[in-house]
């Protein structure tokens, strides 16, 4: 792994770690300002906007929050990277989930900033799963 893929992962894992400490200072740190995030349901712009998301997932908590990485891969330039991970989640209103994470940075003034992140779950929906990719029951 090269030095800019183990900073990249770093990156998530703090940050990770920082939304099951509930340290809201720590998980906006390494986003950049003009920040565009895709996430269930909406498109979000800008670190304001970015934070405030925050507000609805500490709503109401079920018990201690839980943002758990897997599988994280990474792909680093040096000036570009992108990183993706599986996700557990728990604690939150939402009850237990398994998502998806995207994230692009950019190093800027020698420092890497999510400048792209996006959260996906995967489908239930029967229409867009394909029948001989359905695991076995």
């Amino acid at each position: 792994m090269t030095s800019n893929q183990t900073e990249v992962k770093q990156i998530i894992i703090d940050w990770t770690r920082a939304i099951s400490a509930g340290d809201r200072e720590a998980i906006l740190a390494h986003h950049a300002d003009d920040l565009l995030m895709f996430d269930f349901p909406a498109k979000v712009e800008g670190i304001d906007a970015y934070g405030e998301t925050w507000d609805f997932f500490y709503d109401k908590p079920r018990g201690p929050i839980v943002f758990e990485p897997r599988n994280i891969e990474v792909t680093a330039g040096d000036k570009v990277s992108f990183a993706t991970c599986e996700i557990h989640c728990d604690g939150t209103s939402a009850g237990p989930l398994d998502l998806r994470l995207t994230v692009g940075l950019e190093k800027r003034g020698g420092e890497w900033l999510i400048t792209h992140e996006h959260h996906s779950v995967p489908t239930t929906e029967e229409r867009f799963i394909d029948p001989s990719s359905a695991s076995p029951s």
